[in-house]
């Protein structure tokens, strides 16, 4: 009985193929979206050289500690300014000591961050999994059309074959 559910099972990648490509667009624009405020703010900052001061430990809710570095750079007017950044690591990415480019918008120095390719990880992976997403719906729709054309083919088959033998009646 299977065999004959499975072909009706497929066809439902006709309408779900659709939606889970357009969650995957959602998702997608999500990501190139988030790209493009990173991007205009790389493009609007300025940069300076920072010095990790200390390495600060937090608990996460697992229980792990990551260590956040703490950056003092001097902005263009010569005001020091400290921060810490947002991103965590265990080991950590850095010492105490370490020289760092850091980005800042002179009227709020104190939102700086770090220059790494940790500032394009979450657009970069939102565009990935959008496409994942795309790639699957358009998939499971393809397989659906498949599965449609042949059903067709086999009820074609079956229909000229049953006019074909009324037909040579006489």
């Amino acid at each position: 009985m299977d065999w004959i559910l499975n072909p009706f099972r497929s066809l439902s990648g006709l309408w779900s193929g659709p939606l889970l490509a357009l969650m995957g667009a959602l998702i997608a624009y999500g990501g190139w979206a988030w790209r493009g405020h990173t991007q205009a703010m790389v493009g609007s900052a300025v940069e300076a050289r920072g010095t990790v001061v200390r390495l600060v430990p937090q608990q996460t809710s697992e229980g792990n500690t990551l260590f956040y570095a703490e950056v003092e750079f001097p902005t263009g007017e010569g005001e020091v300014v400290r921060f810490r950044d947002s991103t965590g690591a265990n080991p950590p990415a850095y010492r105490v000591g370490d020289t760092v480019r850091v980005l800042y918008d002179p009227r709020a120095p104190q939102a700086a961050v770090i220059d790494s390719w940790m500032l394009w990880l979450p657009s970069t992976a939102l565009i990935a999994l959008g496409g994942l997403f795309m790639f699957a719906g358009g998939m499971a729709f393809l397989q659906g059309i498949l599965t449609l054309l042949g059903l067709g083919g086999l009820l074609g088959a079956l229909a000229f074959l049953v006019l074909r033998r009324k037909s040579s009646r006489p």
